[in-house]
Order: C-alpha cells, then sequence, then structure tokens
C-alpha cells in the first residue's frame, strides 16, 4: 500500500466518525457533508492503488465535494421544506458558479462553521476552519515538500480538520450566540 492510499483512507476513516457522530446528533445536511468527503477519499484510495477505471469518478466527485460539502457541513441540520429547498438552490449554485465565487462561498461556510456558539468547543472549530484553509490554498497541488508528496500533506490536513471539527461537537442551526466554549469543556 502506498502512502497516498493510506492518506486517502485516514480521511475516509476520519469522515466516516465525523458522518456517524452528526448522525447520532441529528445534523442530516452534515452527514451528507461528511458522506461526500468519505466517498471522494475511498475512490481517492482505489485510484492511488491502481485502478485507473475509477479515475473519472474521482475527479468528478472531487469538484462536488470540493464545492458543496463545507455548505452541507456548515449548515447542519434544517428544519421545515422552504429551508431545504433554499439549501438545495443554493447547493445547485456553488456547483454553477466561477471558482473564484464558489471560494468565496467555501470560505462563507467556514466562517460559519467557526464562529462563536456554533460548537462545543470552539478553538477546535476555529482549528479545523484554519487547517482546511491551508489545506485548501496552502498545500493543494503538485509535486512534494521534503520528500512528502503534497497530496498527502493535503489529505492529512483534511483528516485533522475533519478530526477537530468532531471533536468540536458542532451545533446544529440552532446556535446560541454568545461566549465561545472553552476547550476543557
Amino acid at each position: 500500500m502506498n502512502s497516498s492510499v493510506l492518506c486517502e483512507l485516514l480521511l475516509c476513516a476520519a469522515s466516516v466518525w465525523a458522518a456517524a457522530d452528526s448522525l447520532k446528533n441529528g445534523h442530516g445536511w452534515r452527514v451528507a457533508g461528511f458522506a461526500l468527503i468519505t466517498f471522494t477519499a475511498l475512490l481517492g484510495a482505489l485510484v492511488y492503488g491502481g485502478l485507473e477505471t475509477a479515475r473519472l469518478a474521482h475527479q468528478t466527485m472531487t469538484g462536488i465535494s470540493g464545492r458543496i460539502s463545507l455548505l452541507l457541513i456548515a449548515v447542519g441540520s434544517l428544519h421545515g421544506a422552504t429551508r431545504h429547498l433554499l439549501l438545495a438552490a443554493l447547493a445547485a449554485l456553488m456547483l454553477w458558479l466561477p471558482n473564484n465565487l464558489a471560494l468565496a462561498g467555501n470560505l462563507l461556510a467556514l466562517i460559519a462553521i467557526a464562529w462563536p456558539g456554533r460548537s462545543q468547543r470552539w478553538p477546535l472549530a476555529i482549528a479545523g476552519a484554519l487547517l482546511f484553509v491551508l489545506a485548501g490554498l496552502g498545500i493543494a497541488g503538485r509535486g512534494d515538500w521534503w520528500g512528502i508528496p503534497r497530496v498527502d500533506l493535503y489529505h492529512l490536513t483534511l483528516m485533522l480538520a475533519t478530526l477537530c471539527w468532531t471533536l468540536a461537537r458542532l451545533r446544529g442551526t440552532r446556535w446560541l450566540l454568545g461566549t465561545p466554549a472553552s476547550l476543557a469543556r
């Protein structure tokens, strides 16, 4: 097993845990966001493992997941048909926006995820958001750093962000404004 397969499987495992925790807490849209990351990482493991027939599916899912997973994770859960329709419209819009506007949408989703009061352990929510930004804007790309493939560092950073968010105990859309909770809680 090569390092890229292992890194994809670690991201997949972290995302499965995050999805299971979200399901336990009734955050259906967050489950969908983490499930997209899980499925994309699993396809990536197949591609890096040598299954070339999975490459197109992996590229397609990378594009879809990269545009709507953060939106779904940020929303968490919704109540009411109108809100579900609005979310579906936002997700469709994210799929069709030019790259720079989709990036802006993802940054807004990260701000919503890390907003004070949106988690039980706010410092971990902030850390996860910063790791996600680092992965996407600083690490993603071709080549290697100090002999480590950047794609592996990218997937490991996403895994750490996912673990931070799971440990932060992200809340749904019914969150309280107020003082961020301490890390000790």
